[in-house]
């Protein structure tokens, strides 16, 4: 059994912990005890400094062939807030950052369907011509990943290329959460991890720089932080060359995983603060301040972090999409007062965290960078007219050679004569030629492109996708073999009520309404109930908020039994103690309980607001309906099925038709509210309408109400 007080000694003595031990202190050390230990962790490696540098985010498009589901920032081609700069864009962009006093240009964005190699080379060329001073930082693992498997090379042959063409160093994008099963979840057509890892290691072995993160506070748990580290910790020591490590909260606006939420303030500082103590051979950990915010970046620089990126000038998307700093823009004097405020001393790095020393002479020559970069690009423009021009003549040449010299073969006069006028006619005519050249050319090219799909894609076959809903997952996989496709178990849940195997929900869904076709060979995803229920920690969520608790409940894999709300002097909604089967949980509990297990959690309330409103449930699923109630301080009665409920499964299709209790009615908090569900799509449609009435009569009739300050309501209701 490890101990905190043994594994902070060891912290304090400079030796390397395990993964076992950063789980101890990340569960039970109190939070001013990481403080102290990642500070002294901090400053053994950087002493008083906290580091920041003046650069510019450069995101060329948003336009993404990957659907994470995390991700805010990605769209489709077409979409109305889809953008997508050109090479002439990119350039003229860093013509506007001449004479600024940047020394780093980070270039991160969508990885583009249409985008190979050749183009993100000339993406790096085109910023090093206008800024050939600054320092591109350019492109994460997963775009470079991607770009070097269409190109057919090796990862060493593409890294070798993009840093002829001007990338310095990588940033640390991208790695998400490396566990094999949370990926398949969250980003499952991204790279692996071990691909991740492979680029890194290359580019530490080609001498090339880089950044590592982790995406965490969503659907991970600790032990897949934990694991994230140790692969990172690992490849540093085989191969050197991560300057920081930078862990990137998760923000839940716009996006398909936002029913997780996000993590808490001392979430955040626990993160930092065990990564600058496990990563013990990473020198910097960088607090990302366009992710946290100025308050709990100011926090993190106690906590182990001695980073905080740079000015950005408005010029990252990323997270403010996803509800970070809404136009994240911030001046080196807001930079150092932030740094002075948590009692460090700050310093201004480059992209390799070289001390930039500012001279008034290298004032000026950062002035006057735009005048060379002119000159440079003068001499630029005239090689690349000379190359073009000679690319034009050999073309020019080859095509002249191809007509003028046919196989040879006996001909006849008449041939002789044909070819002869074609020769002349293009001599004379030379553009003209050449459209007409370009116009077969084409033609050709959209033949051989139609009789490829047609014999590569199949095109104008399909399948209709069967209902598997119910089925064992063996026998789907035999009708598949049958029917041409796949089937894939993306995830698992467990029901006692339904025998191990059976299929619970599938990808693409069918109904008795619609019909769904796929082309032969694809791959269609089911979530199966588990042969065997496995058993999960436990968290400790006493001591927060109502809905922190429930979030974390929820990513462990548990449920929530009941609520029992207690009177309390000093807050409302906030967590006093837990229970599963009756045994109260402590912060010094080990507990595993089988998935689904529900926990019973006593609640506050303060005096005065015993009262609570209840929510409009009619059309939500079950959970969505529970999860609602929960919101709202009550509890769930019985679950009563109709008619149209035939199994099991069906039962998991149903939303709810009526409840018991009616929209705005004033009632204790901890009541139960019964509900009742359908699968009858008549039934479901027309009660919404009964329901959208009734809950614009309640809303009109509390509006009233506020405006009679004798009657005024003192509770809001969350709908």
């Amino acid at each position: 059994m490890f101990n905190i007080n043994d594994i902070s000694d060891a912290v304090r003595r400079g030796e390397r912990i395990t993964a076992e031990e950063a789980l101890v202190l990340w569960r039970e050390a109190p939070l001013w005890l990481l403080g102290e230990l990642a500070t002294e962790r901090k400053r053994s490696a950087s002493g008083q400094s906290v580091y920041y540098n003046r650069n510019v985010h450069l995101e060329p498009t948003n336009i993404c062939l990957f659907n994470c589901e995390f991700c805010s920032f990605r769209r489709r081609e077409g979409d109305a807030d889809a953008w997508y700069m050109t090479l002439d864009q990119i350039e003229a962009r860093a013509m506007e950052l001449r004479g600024t006093d940047i020394t780093e240009v980070h270039i991160v964005g969508g990885v583009h369907p249409k985008h190979d190699l050749d183009m993100y080379c000339a993406m790096i060329r085109r910023v090093k011509r206008a800024l050939p001073n600054v320092t591109v930082k350019a492109y994460t693992a997963v775009e470079i990943f991607y770009m070097i498997r269409n190109e057919g090379v090796s990862i060493v042959e593409g890294l070798r290329r993009l840093k002829e063409a001007g990338m310095e160093c990588i940033p640390g994008g991208g790695a998400e959460i490396f566990d094999a099963a949370l990926r398949k979840k969250i980003c499952p057509e991204k790279c692996s991890a071990e691909e991740w890892l492979a680029v890194h290691r290359a580019a530490h072995n080609m001498g090339i720089a880089t950044n590592c993160t982790m995406l965490y506070g969503h659907i991970e748990t600790l032990e897949q932080r934990v694991d994230h580290l140790e692969r990172l910790r690992k490849l540093q020591d085989e191969a050197p060359g991560f300057d920081a490590f930078i862990p990137l909260k998760y923000h839940s606006r716009g996006n398909r995983m936002s029913e997780a939420g996000e993590c808490s303030v001392e979430d955040d500082l626990r993160t930092i603060a065990i990564s600058r103590i496990f990563l013990d051979n990473i020198p910097h950990i960088k607090a990302y301040w366009v992710s946290y915010g100025r308050a709990t970046t100011e926090m993190a620089l106690m906590f182990g972090a001695d980073d905080i990126d740079g000015t950005i000038g408005d010029t990252t998307k990323i997270y403010s999409m996803a509800g970070g700093v809404a136009r994240p823009t911030m001046g080196v004097d807001e930079l150092e007062v932030m740094v002075v405020s948590a009692g460090f001393s700050p310093v201004e790095r480059d992209s390799h965290y070289n001390v930039v020393e500012r001279s008034a002479e290298r004032v000026e020559e950062l002035r006057s960078e735009e005048y060379v970069a002119e000159e440079q690009e003068v001499v630029d423009a005239d090689e690349e007219c000379v190359e073009e021009h000679q690319e034009v003549e050999e073309i020019m040449q080859k095509k002249t050679n191809t007509i003028a010299a046919p196989k040879r073969r006996r001909a006849s006069t008449k041939k002789e004569g044909f070819f002869r006028r074609i020769m002349n006619f293009y001599k004379r005519y030379p553009i003209i030629s050449h459209i007409i050249l370009i116009g077969i050319f084409g033609v050709l090219l959209l033949v051989g492109v139609y009789v490829g799909l047609k014999r590569g894609t199949r095109l104008g076959a399909a399948i209709e996708v069967p209902n598997m809903l119910g089925m064992n997952v063996e026998e789907a996989r035999d009708m598949a073999a049958s029917e041409d496709f796949r089937i894939i178990v993306r995830d698992s849940v467990f029901d006692v009520d339904l025998p191990g195997g059976t299929i619970v929900d599938q990808l693409p869904r069918t109904s008795a309404v619609r019909n769904v076709t796929v082309k032969p060979g694809r791959k269609i995803y089911v979530t199966i109930n588990a042969y065997n229920r496995r058993m999960v920690d436990v968290p400790f969520v006493a001591k927060q908020t109502l809905r922190q608790a429930l979030n974390q409940i929820s990513r462990s894999g548990l449920g929530v039994a009941k609520l029992v709300y207690e009177p309390d002097m000093t807050s409302t909604d906030y967590v006093l103690r837990q229970y599963v089967d009756g045994k109260e949980i402590m912060p010094y509990s080990s507990l595993r309980a089988p998935i689904g297990t529900d926990v019973t959690l006593a609640v506050s309330y303060q005096q005065g607001q015993e009262q609570v409103y209840v929510p409009r449930l009619v059309g939500l699923a079950l959970q969505q309906a529970k999860n609602s109630l929960w919101d709202s301080g009550l509890n769930v009665g019985k679950v009563v099925y109709d008619d149209s409920i035939e199994d099991i499964v069906s039962q998991r299709k149903a939303v709810v038709y009526r409840q018991a209790t009616a929209i705005g009615t004033s009632v204790h908090r901890g009541d139960e509210v019964t509900l009742y569900l359908s699968c009858d799509e008549r039934l479901i449609d027309s009660m919404n309408r009964v329901a959208t009435r009734e809950l614009r009569d309640f809303e009109e009739q509390r509006r009233k109400a506020l405006l009679e300050p004798a009657d005024s309501l003192t509770t809001d209701i969350i709908l």
